[in-house]
């Protein structure tokens, strides 16, 4: 099964394959990049970092990504 929708304006957790970690608003997915509102880089002691602007992870770089509530 391939999945195709993407969980677009909903806030997410995008973990990628070099073990960073994002939270944020899911903007919109287009050619083979996802690009986050409001986030804040995931550290391994717990705490997070706000990022400026726009965060763009290309597809291909994504491990998986959790669905906020």
């Amino acid at each position: 099964m391939i999945f195709r929708r993407y969980p677009t304006l909903r806030r997410v957790i995008v973990n990628t394959k070099t073990d960073k970690a994002f939270r944020g608003l899911l903007w919109r997915k287009a050619q083979g990049i996802m690009v986050l509102r409001n986030a804040e880089l995931l550290r391994d002691n717990g705490t997070s970092l706000k990022v400026d602007g726009e965060v763009v992870i290309e597809v291909r770089d994504i491990d998986f990504i959790q669905v906020l509530p």
